[in-house]
């Protein structure tokens, strides 16, 4: 026979239950919104970018530089909707996905963007591994085709070029190999530019293509280092906000004084004060 509940232990189930019932409401409502969100998660020194479409899909843009980049999705992520449908790494330096095989024993990965240039380290030869021995789909950017990845959302890839492949190539300046692109809506509106680590050379080389490069929102290259952010770049993304991805006090120096003064004129966010979201 069970046993017989009490008054109050009725009384504390039934507000157990409420509760519950009030969390899966509230987590409902989250995943079922009708606009996308881009969110610059606070890794520490390094990035992590996540963008969350009306249609549930949840595409990352490296995975900072250790674990820390879990906590981060956790706090975005739907109790309803936890898989990454496409893990993007702009080029293979630690602070852009150090925290990758963190997210693997947490979360399915759907795909995994990368420019496939040679790298030789424990680490990323260990997260090759996991791709091969979970069957997860390897993409190669090309800037000829678009990525649809909601019904009114793209990822304009604007670099590596058309028929410029970096696979199995030896790179001295990774940096200068991130995988650059613009999120744009149905109408093909700009809504943000992503430069990964791109430094100089490389933005001469976007600003010579010819491409279109306006957005609204630009974060800083390479975590607004002086290196990157040129004037030619910024009067190119003619942005209106500019994102700093930084740990504060981190031993780069970063974001350096050079380049904040080119973009004192803009509105200006940093992960140093937590996650931001638009």
């Amino acid at each position: 026979m069970a046993p017989k509940l009490s008054v109050k232990q009725w009384a504390l189930s039934l507000t157990i239950l409420a509760l519950v019932l009030a969390l899966s409401l509230h987590q409902f409502i989250q995943i079922t919104g009708s606009q996308y969100e881009l969110s610059f998660l606070d890794v520490g020194q390094g990035d992590a970018i996540l963008i969350q479409t009306p249609e549930f899909k949840n595409i990352l843009i490296d995975a900072g530089p250790d674990g820390k980049v879990v906590d981060e999705l956790s706090k975005k992520l739907n109790f309803f909707n936890q898989k990454i449908d496409l893990f993007i790494v702009t080029h293979p330096d630690l602070d852009h996905y150090g925290g990758v095989l963190d997210i693997f024993q947490k979360y399915p990965v759907g795909a995994v963007m990368i420019t496939g240039i040679a790298v030789h380290n424990q680490l990323y030869g260990a997260f090759l591994s996991e791709l091969k021995n979970r069957n997860i789909p390897i993409i190669y950017p090309e800037s000829s085709h678009d990525l649809q990845i909601g019904q009114d959302l793209y990822l304009d890839l604007v670099y590596p070029f058309e028929d410029q492949s970096l696979i199995g190539q030896e790179v001295k300046n990774r940096n200068d190999t991130s995988i650059s692109l613009i999120i744009r809506d149905g109408n093909n509106k700009p809504l943000a530019l992503l430069t990964g680590d791109a430094e100089e050379a490389q933005e001469i080389d976007l600003l010579l293509s010819g491409q279109d490069l306006k957005a609204p929102i630009f974060k800083l290259g390479h975590h607004g280092s002086r290196t990157s952010n040129s004037e030619g770049m910024l009067s190119a993304s003619n942005p209106q906000t500019v994102v700093v991805s930084a740990a504060l006090d981190n031993q780069f120096g970063h974001p350096h004084e050079e380049a904040m003064e080119r973009v004192r004129h803009l509105e200006v966010f940093s992960t140093t004060n937590g996650a931001i979201s638009f």
